[in-house]
């Protein structure tokens, strides 16, 4: 992290404020297609927007875990900056080439293209921060990303929901591609960190990150991390829907509300965790794994919607923290070089965790119930942490 430009803050850096705000905007505008494609498939056939949603996140999901792992290597054949640049004229692309959909096809081939850009884009942008803050704010840097990450989620689907429903799906689609434009004029005029926006000369195996993920420790238990978010993660973005009106009997109004909560939990314990001291820091590093355990237990074996709101406050807090301490793993244990290999490779396996986990959960709560698919996700992380036990992280 040597060629960070020293700053009191990550606000007073001109250059992550750029990255920040382009990367931020990006993620508005996915969100916001994500949700356009829904409504679309509605328009277009009446009753098919649960399918196309469910399908685009499968193809989410595979475009991930095997498309992800060459973004490293993309960015070694034409540069970081080209390649971030490039990607989000695709999706500006895409997001225009709604205008002409007719065919349920076509939408489920956008979605691909979509994805695809995310996966060059996303781990690229997450592998310059940390050369352009430093060791030092980079927890910082990554708390605000866990809050623009969740702002979008949260803001995108609605704000994108609401521009279709008043203006029509032109100006909706419209609206998005520009987010992306914006995007890549910002990361156009960042100045990256030394030798990063460059092509390099020997260019490194393509599965150089794969093969230091599972070799090096600190990479390892990054990944361990990012298995054990997908778990709670998984089970609550499948299954919350599905039990708060089946099982709870209550209207479906309740369910954002519910997801909100969580999104909530990530965004202020992201915030409060990159502003402690390192001893504090430890200890709530020490809390989460147990604090998992804990509310899929609790709401495994109490069927109330205010415990569940409580679960998945926790839980977002969790998914938060360790989403810094994961990626700060990744920052310590690699060099500026190999950095995009390292986290497109992160970026690929960690949603195996959530290929896996999206199934199970949703098979298990359909089939059963709730409570059974909380218990098998509680013994799945029990699992994740045997081999961590007798070893100092």
């Amino acid at each position: 992290m040597s060629d960070a430009v020293h700053n009191d803050t990550v606000w007073s850096n001109k250059r992550f404020l750029q990255l920040f705000w382009a990367h931020t905007i990006s993620l508005v505008g996915t969100a916001i297609g994500t949700a356009a494609i829904a409504l679309l498939a509605e328009d277009l056939s009446p009753g098919s927007g649960p399918k196309v949603l469910g399908y685009t996140l499968t193809i989410r999901i595979i475009v991930f875990l095997f498309l992800g792992p060459f973004a490293g290597s993309l960015s070694d054949l034409i540069g970081r900056k080209l390649q971030m640049i490039l990607s989000d004229i695709l999706r500006a692309l895409v997001m225009i080439s709604l205008f002409f959909v007719t065919a349920e096809w076509q939408l489920y081939f956008l979605a691909f293209l979509l994805h695809l850009s995310s996966a060059l884009f996303t781990p690229i942008y997450k592998s310059i921060i940390p050369g352009i803050v430093g060791e030092k704010l980079y927890p910082k840097a990554l708390a605000y990303g866990t809050v623009a990450y969740n702002l979008s989620d949260i803001l995108g689907m609605l704000v994108g929901g609401l521009l279709i429903f008043w203006f029509g799906f032109d100006f909706g689609f419209g609206v998005d591609a520009a987010t992306f434009i914006i995007s890549a004029l910002l990361i156009a005029i960042v100045r990256f960190p030394d030798g990063s926006d460059r092509k390099e000369k020997e260019r490194a195996e393509i599965f150089l990150g794969i093969r230091r993920m599972l070799s090096v420790p600190g990479l390892r238990r990054s990944l361990m991390i990012s298995l054990q978010v997908s778990v709670v993660g998984g089970l609550a973005i499948v299954t919350t829907a599905g039990y708060v009106k089946n099982e709870l009997k209550m209207e479906e109004a309740f369910y954002p509300v519910a997801m909100s909560v969580m999104g909530i939990g990530a965004m202020v314990a992201a915030i409060y965790f990159s502003r402690c001291k390192e001893s504090c820091r430890r200890v709530l590093g020490l809390m989460i794994l147990p604090s998992f355990i804990a509310i899929l237990a609790l709401v495994a074996s109490v069927q109330s919607y205010y415990v569940l709101l409580f679960a998945w406050l926790i839980s977002g807090a969790g998914q938060g923290v360790f989403g810094i301490i994961s990626n700060n793993l990744l920052a310590l244990n690699s060099i500026e070089k190999e950095r995009p290999h390292i986290y497109a490779a992160q970026f690929a396996l960690s949603h195996a965790g959530w290929g896996i986990s999206y199934p199970l959960c949703g098979f298990l709560a359909s089939k059963y119930s709730f409570s059974v698919a909380s218990w098998a996700c509680l013994g799945i992380m029990v699992l994740t942490m045997l081999p961590m036990v007798g070893r100092r992280s």
